[in-house]
């Protein structure tokens, strides 16, 4: 896993270094906002286990648009195309729980993904202050999946802690809309992700997360969806 992200970097490296005599300006784009997320499987898996519990529980919380940060290096190789590459990340999680006189029991499944990646962006409408930019975005994706369990009954305390994790390509398209200052620019960005996601493995055993219902087929956590946030490009040559 660790050789593959050393080879997209060696990649991403050599990109810029070709393409160091074209650029006109090298700066940093960062962005912050929130995404959406499929996780049909992860959703399925939070039913069934609330389903185990031996009195009746409620789900408070199933996988809602939540964190979605991304941090890249960027060239511009003409006025209206530029490229570059970076890291991006996003979170979500689910809650399930039941609590009376006797005691609680409390289901928590944390998921995040970190990302690395290339992207290309065209502005499609430029001007004195404004650009409208749309943009394309490959990526390395390794999901880290976290399910905990606690029952506490009567002082009798039992933790169950899991985690999973998987690997696999996404992909993506939107578009940014920019107010340029001196040096940098900032507003929106929007765009939808598709995410082909890898088979989920126990860090411990290195078992497969397996559908309850269905043992022959392997889960996993599918981050296809929206996101849009705020972003900001600065310029370190200007």
């Amino acid at each position: 896993m660790r050789t593959k992200r050393r080879i997209l970097a060696m990649i991403l490296f050599f990109m810029f270094l070709i393409a160091g005599t074209m650029a006109q300006r090298i700066g940093v784009s960062a962005s912050f906002g929130v995404a959406s997320q499929s996780m049909d499987d992860m959703k399925n898996l939070q039913q069934y286990i609330l389903g185990t519990y031996p009195v009746e529980g409620k789900i408070t919380s199933s996988f809602p648009p939540f964190t979605n940060v991304s941090v890249n290096l960027r060239k511009e190789w003409y006025d209206y195309l530029h490229f570059g590459g970076g890291y991006s990340y996003s979170a979500t999680g689910g809650k399930s729980s039941y609590s009376d006189l006797t005691g609680r029991i409390v289901t928590d499944m944390s998921i995040s993904s970190y990302r690395l990646g290339a992207f290309l962006s065209y502005t499609i409408l430029g001007g004195d202050r404004l650009d409208l930019a749309l943009n394309g975005r490959a990526d390395v994706n390794l999901c880290s999946v976290n399910i905990e369990s606690l029952i506490n009954i009567l002082g009798y305390i039992n933790r169950i802690y899991n985690q999973y994790r998987s690997i696999g390509p996404s992909i993506s398209a939107g578009a940014d809309l920019l107010y340029k200052f001196r040096g940098f620019s900032m507003g929106l960005n929007a765009g939808y992700m598709v995410d082909l996601p890898g088979e989920l493995n126990n860090t411990q055993s290195d078992d497969k997360l397996t559908d309850p219902n269905d043992p022959g087929r392997i889960l996993t956590a599918n981050w296809t969806g929206w996101h849009a946030g705020i972003k900001t490009v600065i310029w370190l040559n200007f």
